[in-house]
């Protein structure tokens, strides 16, 4: 085989590899939407939670730059801190080495194009029969099919090195017989992650050169500490033009993961007599090609990867927080920096339907607090009606206009996702979102028709009774209270919200029709002016009103919708 037909056949392998195992993520992403959803919302500032939510998460998407990605815009978007995040890093490099061991176990014990195109023909025939609960676990087993039909290539052309002097040369000078060679082979494996960026991918193309007999053990395991720090540089890129936090988590990653490459390098020949201690007989089988060394030298391989991210994790949990501060000196954190409007939405994850979603949701969020905010400024100008309280008016107006861009961004975003391939349940939600994010925007539009309607009693000098002042006052906190329910089941939305919801609501309505006949009477009494009478209906409506959109929100997050 020549050269050219080597190459060609290797990258050809290699693309379909990656094909595959993109394909495989973005299925196991789908499937396992609901439940990565209830991990990250249980993230918090315990370490030692953060490295299982890190494991979990990578172990269900198989995919750390995956996991890494979303971690950064979470960083970027206040909800995770520095800390949190780098030990939820320490937890996805653990959980990524599963890719190593299945492709030992699957890869290298029996011809895996026997397991390649039954897979991708099952894989397939849900999308073909349109059975549409089954799409997501059909493309699970299309990417795993493409995966290993892609690895098969790889193998073969991997062994058709031997046959090429000039290839097998390149590719035997990369050892880690002295120190300055150990340390080119971990820039190389570093350099060749950084350009394919997967490291699954370039673990595989070390683990066929192993088991070929091409390279040996020791060398595969150098080119797999290289690895570690080239993976790092798909955070890096992601990080690009991101926050602070977001840079600082990227830079974290980074020095942990150079950290442990600098400690198994020092120590490399005692850890390699411990991995071979836990599997035996591999490094002394090397030159063999049998089906069973070739399983074993990958076996082994896959332990030396997982035993170090384990090790590496273990030495430095402890000290997440020095990790963070060098991070922190690296990337300085500005004194004063205004919080962006939008803080979720990342665009970096808006190809994974269920971090998406994570995002929209917490987006809407946001708006809903600044919608909060609003009604609580008025409720403030209603305490106060003999104060001009300019200021608090003019950040309501400008409050109005955050809310007005996060809708249309919100949208825009949704409508984006909906481009790309989405479950059944993943349509129904975005287009609740899409309501819900209507409704409270129009509920921000009524907060500012009440600015303008108590602007209107200040210019004026229009007077109000104490009786008035109290109403309105009983009515808007418990249009509050609504809101508050809101803002509190975005995250975890439930049917049993209706329950409270249906009260308030049913509550607001019947507090609109008794102060109205209040009012009236108040009127035919001329206890107040026929201009305060119209502007408090006017306020009376605009609450109600507020209630209307609020118990139509409840019905997105209940399901009704």
């Amino acid at each position: 085989m020549t050269v050219v037909n080597i190459i060609i056949t290797l990258l050809g392998g290699l693309a379909l590899f990656l094909f595959g195992m993109k394909t495989m993520s973005d299925g196991l992403q789908k499937v396992a939407g609901p439940t990565m959803r209830t991990i990250l919302s249980k993230m918090t500032g315990n370490r030692f939670s953060g490295v299982c939510t890190g494991m979990l998460i990578t172990t269900m998407v198989q995919s750390s730059s995956a996991t890494t990605v979303m971690l950064i815009s979470f960083v970027s978007a206040g909800l995770l801190t520095l800390t949190q995040a780098v030990g939820v890093v320490m937890g996805a490099n653990i959980g990524t080495t599963l890719t190593g061991w299945i492709v030992a176990l699957f890869g290298f014990k029996f011809k895996i194009i026997l397991l390649s195109f039954p897979a991708i023909f099952l894989g397939i025939v849900p999308r073909l029969l349109g059975l549409r609960k089954l799409v997501d676990w059909g493309e699970v087993l299309l990417g795993f099919g493409i995966l290993f039909l892609g690895l098969d290539f790889m193998k073969e052309s991997v062994g058709n090195i031997k046959d090429s002097a000039v290839i097998l040369a390149f590719v035997q000078s990369a050892d880690a017989a002295t120190l300055p060679h150990l340390l080119w082979t971990v820039a190389v494996g570093a350099l060749i992650t950084m350009i394919i960026q997967s490291s699954s991918a370039t673990m595989t193309i070390t683990m066929t050169l192993a088991a070929q007999g091409i390279i040996d053990v020791p060398s595969a395991c150098a080119l797999i500490l290289g690895e570690n720090i080239g993976t790092t540089f798909t955070a890096n890129l992601a990080a690009l033009g991101a926050s602070r936090e977001a840079k600082q988590t990227a830079v974290s990653h980074s020095f942990f993961n150079l950290l442990g490459v600098i400690w198994a390098i020092i120590l490399f020949n005692p850890y390699l007599q411990l991995v071979d201690t836990i599997v035996p007989g591999a490094m002394m089988d090397s030159s063999s090609s049998s089906a069973i060394s070739m399983a074993a030298l990958a076996a082994h391989i896959a332990m030396f990867h997982t035993l170090f991210n384990v090790i590496n994790t273990a030495l430095f949990l402890p000290f997440v927080k020095q990790i963070a501060w060098v991070a922190c000196k690296i990337i300085p954190s500005e004194t004063l920096r205004q919080r962006p409007i939008l803080q979720y939405l990342d665009p970096h994850v808006i190809n994974s339907p269920p971090m998406a979603l994570h995002a929209v949701r917490m987006e809407v969020g946001n708006m809903t607090n600044e919608v909060n905010s609003m009604l609580d400024k008025v409720i403030q100008l209603i305490e106060s009606p003999v104060t001009k309280m300019g200021l608090v008016a003019e950040s309501i107006s400008q409050s109005e206009s955050k809310v007005d861009y996060l809708e249309k961004e919100i949208i825009q975003y949704l409508v984006i996702i909906t481009q790309g391939e989405t479950s059944g349940s993943e349509a129904r939600e975005i287009t609740g979102m899409i309501s819900a994010t209507h409704y409270i925007e129009r509920i921000g539009d009524r907060c500012e028709s009440l600015q303008r309607l108590l602007a209107r009693r200040y210019d004026q000098s229009i007077e109000q009774s104490e009786e008035a002042t109290k109403q309105l006052l009983e009515i808007g906190n418990t249009t509050r209270q609504f809101m508050r329910l809101i803002a509190d089941n975005l995250k975890h939305p439930s049917p049993e919200i209706m329950v409270t919801a249906e009260r308030l609501e049913s509550s607001i309505d019947e507090m609109r029709r008794r102060m109205r006949d209040s009012h009236i009477s108040r009127l035919n009494e001329q206890c107040c002016s026929v201009a305060s009478g119209l502007l408090f209906i006017d306020m009376l409506t605009s609450f109600e009103k507020i209630g209307d959109h609020a118990y139509s929100v409840a019905e997105v997050l209940a399901g009704r919708h």
